[in-house]
């Protein structure tokens, strides 16, 4: 595969920006003002077990949508029908959460989201196996990191400063929130088409029919794959933990620092535009040198200045000390995002990329769901228990402490062999 311009990676990664600033438009930001609206008591365990429902529907969507998109022949090839059909339903499913009224409405909402995102985004993966050559995709990783910031510090900015402005306009403001991320993907999607379309024949497609194929859309050959075991280990812990981290931040703010909503939620997005600009400088030299010298270094280095920031977090209070903290904690994730999915890209099999990749992001959805599943009855439970405002958010942050520490352990024992070849892994080193 010939090297491609960076014009051509921008349009094979822009659409991470739509994605991250649709998910940091709603976490913290939207969802916790709908939480806090339709069901303030046991917030944190209605906020955990919402977003966990979500995540099971997105870890049985992707494989089953990879598997049709690896064996979809049509005019614009595999992947542009699904990423039109999932942008336009993910729009429409932002609508149906701003608009809720009751907290099943916002569940549905959710649902709904999950399955449209996912959708597009099983596909769209799959196209940096199909476009972008192994000696580029950690460059190319660090391009979709750095579209994966960009969009983080958006959403969270944007969706702070206006939900905060809820006391002043009422559910204006949610509206407003809403109106970004649906002119996000409509500009995304029009970027990604150039990269999307292929003509028949162009790329390598899924061979046997679908029914089996669907029989084994959630089975990984760990036999001719052997680094996929390892990588998911990796990618669900280190995930996992950043999701604990992250999701009950807003709440952190206000039952352990002491914060008002509205003090709060400016915060959430003051901190995320500083992490923002940052981290974009690190992830794509980032991605660079993982094409240099390899995934696991990188991925070593992530893990431990993230489980430092996080253990940080339990002793500070000070809100400079805080994103100080919190600075540590997304250079790791940083330089994370891009190793990670290039060692995932080298991976997985050329004509089985959408499907591999599907599988491969239960990872995400499994280190994602457990910590919000546990990490909010946790909180809530604990914190009942010691009738304390704090101790159940301490434990639930160590324990993310304790989980990027694993992610980096989970490296350790990987070697390069001469048999394993780039499917297995090589570039890890």
């Amino acid at each position: 595969m010939r090297r491609i311009s960076f014009g051509r990676v921008l349009s094979v990664t822009v659409l991470s920006f739509a994605l991250a600033v649709s998910w940091n438009t709603l976490e913290p930001s939207l969802m916790g003002r709908k939480v806090l609206e339709l069901v303030p008591e046991g917030r944190n365990t209605a906020l955990g077990l919402a977003t966990f429902g979500g995540l099971v529907i997105a870890s049985l969507v992707q494989p089953i949508v990879g598997v049709l998109s690896d064996r979809t022949v049509s005019r614009w090839g595999r992947r542009t029908p699904y990423i039109i059909v999932g942008t336009l339903a993910t729009i429409a499913s932002l609508f149906l959460i701003a608009y809720a009224t009751a907290f099943w409405q916002v569940l549905l909402g959710l649902g709904l989201i999950q399955m449209a995102s996912n959708t597009a985004q099983g596909p769209w993966q799959a196209l940096m196996p199909d476009r972008v050559p192994a000696a580029q995709r950690g460059a190319a990783s660090g391009v979709k990191a750095a579209f994966d910031l960009v969009g983080f510090m958006v959403g969270r900015l944007a969706a702070g400063y206006l939900i905060s402005r809820h006391a002043e306009v009422g559910v204006q403001a949610v509206l407003w929130t809403i109106g970004l991320p649906t002119l996000v993907w409509v500009g995304c999607l029009l970027a990604t088409l150039p990269a999307s379309y292929e003509a028949r024949g162009e790329t390598p497609r899924a061979g046997g029919s679908i029914g089996d194929a669907l029989k084994k859309a959630f089975v990984v050959d760990l036999k001719a794959y052997p680094a996929f075991g390892k990588w998911f280990i990796n990618r669900a812990l280190f995930w996992g933990a950043f999701i604990a981290v992250n999701t009950f931040l807003l709440f952190y703010l206000m039952d352990v620092v002491g914060l008002t909503e509205a003090e709060g939620q400016r915060f959430v997005g003051q901190l995320s535009a500083m992490l923002g600009v940052a981290l974009i400088a690190a992830t794509i030299p980032s991605g660079y040198l993982a094409d240099r010298y390899g995934r696991k270094p990188m991925l070593v280095a992530a893990g431990l200045l993230a489980a430092v920031g996080t253990s940080s977090v339990l002793v500070v209070r000070d809100l400079a000390a805080l994103s100080a903290c919190g600075m540590l904690i997304g250079v790791g994730i940083g330089v994370f995002l891009s190793a990670n999915w290039a060692w995932i890209t080298d991976i997985v099999p050329q004509g089985e990329a959408a499907r591999y990749l599907g599988v491969a992001n239960v990872a995400t959805a499994l280190g994602s769901g457990a910590s919000r599943l546990l990490g909010g009855v946790v909180i809530d439970r604990i914190n009942s228990l010691f009738s304390s405002a704090t101790a159940g958010y301490l434990l639930v942050y160590a324990l993310a402490a304790l989980a990027f520490l694993l992610s980096t352990a989970a490296l350790l024992p990987v070697r390069r062999t001469a048999s394993d070849g780039v499917e297995s892994g090589v570039m890890l080193r």
